[in-house]
């Protein structure tokens, strides 16, 4: 095998497991969420300001990471570093004795975060462009692995009563020696961003429009990665090591789709897998929640997880495709804006649940989706 190719399959191996690891430990926390919220004596408005505090330093961590440590440092240098940081505050969490250390501890998990996904989109980015083969969709299935491994953990952990802060002690451990193994793997210094540190400006219009396009998508797979495992459990009576499940679900559909990205792309074009797939999963999404009906809904999560797969890795290539800066510059604010809907959707959603209830949040929730579809569709060149 050449060098080149080994260096190919090793930082793209690298950019997968960074996508995995910390939804592994985010998908086991958010199965686990009933439980730590009756731990604490806590509700939905709560829960919604931890969200609010972790986006604020996402948000901040993010810019810090793409602007500054990356141009220095390179990519791999700064994803390492959040691995530890992630799971050791997620641990923190668990095992805090009051709701005022639970807030805090959503400090560090969201400076981690800032500085893990986002990145690793940089780091695909640049593999993208250097071999000029597509892996964003591999990179955006570590994300689906993740949730189905954390997820499934989380039900194994609430059906057999175990303590899940031993869990988490360990993926605490283990994330130290993922870190040097993306080290490892991750793009030699010669291949990895060079370039100076950049002063903030606002993005470009196009980066702007497919920025708020991915709020609103990012903004509802956090709803449902943060609010479905409490929904399925409240409004429609799930047992408690059952509530992950739609996670499992939504997880094994995204997976298959992002496997099968390349296949789906050749027989219906990028278009129409970017633009018309998850227009009908948020139909189907609709049309499922009036069964209210758990097992039904379930399988729901899994068509709406495969339609909705790449429509994330679609846009990024779009925008970097019809940007004028950067990569680390596109995919930053991309990101940012992007995943800035985890410090105000997620919490909205928590706040409307107190007055309505989460399932008509759901509703919701397919109708922005849609909308969201019809405006890429308008805009894809």
């Amino acid at each position: 095998m050449s060098e080149e190719k080994t260096i190919f399959r090793r930082a793209t191996l690298a950019s997968v497991i960074t996508s995995t690891y910390p939804m592994i430990v985010v998908g086991c926390y958010f199965g686990i969420t009933p439980w730590n919220m009756n731990r604490l004596s806590i509700d939905e408005s709560d829960l919604s300001y931890a969200m609010l505090l972790f986006g604020t330093f996402f948000i901040i961590s993010n810019q810090i990471a793409g602007r500054i440590l990356v141009p220095k440092y390179g990519t791999k240098s700064v994803m390492v570093f959040s691995f530890p940081l992630i799971a050791f505050s997620t641990f923190l969490s668990i095992i805090s004795p009051s709701y005022f250390y639970f807030l805090l501890s959503s400090i560090p998990t969201g400076i981690g975060w800032g500085a893990s996904g986002p990145i690793g989109g940089i780091h695909t980015q640049l593999v993208e462009k250097k071999f000029k083969k597509i892996v964003t969709p591999y990179y955006a299935m570590g994300f689906s692995i993740g949730m189905l491994v954390g997820g499934t953990l989380a039900g194994f952990i609430m059906r057999n009563n175990y303590e899940p802060y031993i869990s988490f002690a360990f993926l605490s451990a283990f994330s130290i020696l993922v870190a040097m193994l993306v080290y490892y793997l991750g793009l030699p210094r010669d291949l990895d961003f060079k370039g100076e540190g950049e002063k903030f400006k606002i993005p470009e219009g196009k980066i702007l429009l497919f920025g708020f396009l991915l709020f609103f998508v990012f903004g509802s797979s956090g709803i449902i990665m943060d609010w479905s495992t409490l929904w399925l459990s409240k409004d429609l009576g799930a047992p408690l090591h059952l509530a992950s499940t739609g996670l499992i679900f939504l997880s094994v559909g995204s997976i298959f789709a992002n496997l099968l990205s390349n296949t789906l792309i050749d027989i219906f074009t990028e278009k129409v897998v970017g633009c018309y797939f998850i227009m009908f999963g948020a139909i189907i999404m609709f049309l499922v929640l009036l069964t209210n009906n758990f097992y039904i809904i379930l399988v729901m999560f899994g068509i709406y997880g495969f339609s909705s797969a790449n429509f994330v890795p679609i846009i990024i290539r779009q925008a970097v495709k019809q940007s004028s800066e950067s990569i680390p510059m596109t995919v930053t604010n991309l990101i940012t804006i992007g995943l800035s809907s985890t410090m105000i959707l997620p919490a909205g959603i928590g706040f409307l649940a107190e007055t309505y209830s989460l399932t008509l949040n759901m509703y919701l929730l397919t109708f922005v989706v849609f909308i969201c579809a019809v405006i890429f569709l308008l805009k894809y060149k």
